[in-house]
């Protein structure tokens, strides 16, 4: 069981803990109240979506879902590298697991997505939505998703409770924000550098290499002697190092 004063106890920071049994999506939950560092935890949700409105698959007691309202006041324009780098962080802080991102905003581990990150802007009230979701533990994967899709303790039992690691996650996360310091971590973390990718540009598909990221977390690819510069969007890999 998750426990919100775990939480608040080691993030005093944090305004509010709220924890259902059962969501539609903690991204909607936190939309309707927009408490400023409100944190929306559930155990399980039923329509959960990804980035470009994707259907994220959730297991009840297997997962962790939540999302952080925050009030934008501060100089920070990438809460996704932020937030990447306070869930690698946090899971090397815990356990002796190496996760790693693909860029922009997907946790990996041992080759198999386990995790992703959402941040949602609210233009009309200078609101932001953090959302996260991390598979824990193995669960039944849809068919599709078997070759792809991973957890944080697959093969064994887990070595902590999901609520230490949220716990830990948000903390990480208020540290790095304050020292303005988690670009040398998402970068250090990311697989995505020396790997052929693909991507669209104006109903074109181009192959190029990803070699460096800039302090903003625009993807830099080399392409035909060409230098490309990705600021959003979709990437795939084209080989596996």
């Amino acid at each position: 069981m998750i426990k919100r004063e775990q939480i608040l106890t080691q993030n005093p920071w944090l305004t509010d803990v709220s924890i259902v049994e059962s969501s539609q999506s903690t991204q909607l939950d936190a939309k309707d109240d927009l408490m400023d560092k409100k944190l929306f935890i559930a155990d399980m949700q039923t329509a959960a979506r990804g980035r470009f409105g994707r259907h994220y698959v959730a297991s009840k007691g297997a997962g962790i879902y939540m999302s952080l309202v925050l009030k934008v006041a501060d100089d920070i324009k990438d809460y996704t590298i932020l937030t990447a780098s306070a869930v690698v962080t946090a899971i090397e802080t815990l356990t002796p697991k190496k996760p790693q991102i693909k860029w922009v905003n997907d946790i990996y581990l041992n080759q198999k997505k386990i995790g992703g990150i959402l941040v949602e802007h609210l233009l009309s009230s200078q609101h932001i939505i953090i959302g996260v979701g991390i598979n824990f533990r193995q669960f039944d994967w849809p068919i599709e998703l078997r070759d792809k899709a991973g957890a944080l303790f697959e093969a064994e039992n887990p070595t902590i409770t999901r609520g230490a690691l949220i716990a830990e996650i948000w903390r990480q996360f208020e540290l790095l924000r304050l020292r303005q310091q988690f670009f040398e971590i998402y970068k250090a973390h990311s697989f995505i550098l020396g790997q052929t990718v693909e991507f669209e540009e104006q109903g074109r598909t181009i192959i190029g290499t990803a070699v460096d990221l800039t302090e903003d977390g625009q993807l830099i690819v080399h392409t035909n002697g060409l230098v490309k510069v990705l600021s959003s969007g979709e990437i795939s890999l084209k080989k596996w190092l």
